[in-house]
């Protein structure tokens, strides 16, 4: 394995349905939707159009406050999902559910945005995680929301996580606005590491330190009763090399500069750690979430890779891991803390309804939006987060906060309790929101490219050196379209 291996695992992506003992309303982190017919440019005064991939009950809550403030002013959200979420039924128990998109209807999205965005059509407002708003900034189309943030007497940056807003500035300039976003974390099992006297420095540690952990307290556990333990768990190869390029994005791509690096030693490093996890046992291939949890609960899974989008992340990883978890920095990130967000919404600079757009963005980040039960990520509005704390501690004081976890296909879900924070877990959250300095934004495009190359790689029909070459070569392409 190369010593010098420096990459950053991907978060694991799981479907989590919350139970409450109480009446709540929840809803999804990531909103937002649109329609190819919309036409934002040319549109209605009245109407205010949103286009992204798929909806949640907060998106919903906020259009229907912002037309209560606003009367004579009709919002249009439609989705591009072939599977919407059903409208809550109501009753004791109430469901979230956090999902990954499906890639046909990412697909199906990022084609409509670009044909009306490169038509100077579009909607008013658009999710702007999953398309390549790099170029339509370059382009301008993108309204500046820093310019409107600094010439808005109304809005108090003050109370916004700064470090964030300036992680996602493109050429200095702010085209989207985050509702919330997610740290990127690996979580340890502590009690695995002090039996086998292995001692982490968290922010310094590198792969190869990984990799000589990992291998130290399974070889410590070899011959036990307790079954197969491994490094990490819940992907297989192409999930691996897919996570590991995501979190490393900013390494391998200079979006301003519109340059790859995919031919140089970083790229390499994370297909040899890749297939030498893969070679050596040390990842459990089983893409089951079900999977990695079962060997989370019975302590044989050393490392996860988590991003924490909200308490319940951490309080689902705690109990999933008997209370013994450890978060730490990714390794080999250089004491830099990586952040992505699934809800960046930016303002079509075609639109004739720009002072309305952001008005509403502005309520979907206000404090009495974000204060609601049913935002459940990490806001970008920070004066929300001491309420946030406490209704988290409070639902699981009252024993009414369950979680069944599930991935996508499967069709069992694991039961786990949630429990209160203690002081110390609140201190370390609020410290990463503060300390989140690098925006991983993937660009879906790109990492189909990854996909595509690396399937011979973990074959055998090609060299480490092959596919990089190839897939520096296709990118570089696609960069310079």
């Amino acid at each position: 394995m190369n010593n010098t291996i420096s990459c950053k695992l991907s978060k694991q992506r799981v479907y989590l349905l919350l139970s409450l003992g109480l009446v709540l309303l929840l809803g999804i982190f990531a909103v937002g939707c649109g329609n190819s017919q919309v036409s934002g440019a040319a549109g209605d005064s009245n109407t205010l159009t949103i286009s992204v991939v798929t909806k949640g009950m907060y998106l919903d809550a906020a259009v229907q406050k912002f037309e209560e403030l606003h009367p004579g002013v009709t919002v249009k959200v439609e989705e591009y999902t072939s599977n919407p979420l059903s409208a809550p039924s109501g009753g004791k128990n109430q469901g979230m559910a956090l999902r990954n998109e499906d890639p046909a209807d990412i697909e199906k999205y990022l084609t409509a945005m670009n044909a009306q965005l490169m038509t100077g059509q579009g909607s008013d407002i658009m999710l702007l995680n999953y398309l390549p708003y790099e170029t339509y900034a370059d382009k301008n189309l993108l309204t500046d929301i820093g310019q409107l943030m600094e010439s808005d007497p109304d809005f108090d940056l003050s109370k916004y996580y700064r470090n964030i807003l300036e992680a996602l500035k493109y050429k200095g300039s702010l085209y989207g606005l985050p509702v919330g976003f997610s740290v990127d974390m690996m979580a340890t099992d502590k009690s695995l590491l002090a039996d086998a006297q292995v001692e982490i420095e968290d922010g310094t540690w590198n792969w190869q330190d990984f990799v000589q952990a990992a291998e130290k307290v399974i070889q410590e556990r070899n011959g036990g009763d307790d079954g197969e333990i491994y490094a990490l768990a819940g992907m297989n190869e192409t999930m691996l090399i897919t996570a590991l390029v995501r979190e490393n994005f900013s390494k391998l791509v200079d979006r301003e500069k519109r340059e790859a690096y995919f031919d140089g030693q970083d790229f390499l490093d994370l297909l040899n750690l890749c297939q030498y996890l893969i070679d050596h046992n040390l990842l459990n291939t089983e893409p089951n979430q079900n999977k990695a949890m079962e060997l989370a609960a019975r302590g044989n899974l050393v490392f996860n890779i988590t991003s924490l989008k909200g308490l319940i992340n951490l309080q689902t990883l705690k109990a999933s891991m008997g209370g013994e978890v450890q978060l730490l920095k990714p390794p080999g990130n250089g004491g830099n803390l990586t952040f992505s967000t699934d809800a960046l919404y930016g303002i079509n600079s075609n639109s004739v309804n720009q002072e309305l757009a952001w008005e509403f963005l502005k309520l979907l980040v206000s404090d009495e939006m974000m204060s609601q039960s049913m935002f459940l990520g990490m806001p970008i509005n920070k004066s929300v987060v001491p309420e946030m704390i406490r209704q988290a501690n409070d639902i699981a004081q009252k024993g009414g906060a369950k979680i069944m976890m599930k991935s996508a296909g499967e069709s069992q879900a694991q039961n786990i309790t949630l429990q209160p924070l203690a002081q110390e877990d609140i201190d370390f959250v609020e410290s990463l929101l503060t300390k989140a300095n690098v925006y991983n934004g993937a660009n879906q495009k790109i990492l189909a490219i990854v996909q595509e190359e690396t399937a011979a790689f973990f074959t055998g029909q090609k060299s480490a050196e092959m596919t990089a070459k190839l897939i520096q070569d296709r990118v570089n392409t696609y960069l310079h379209e």
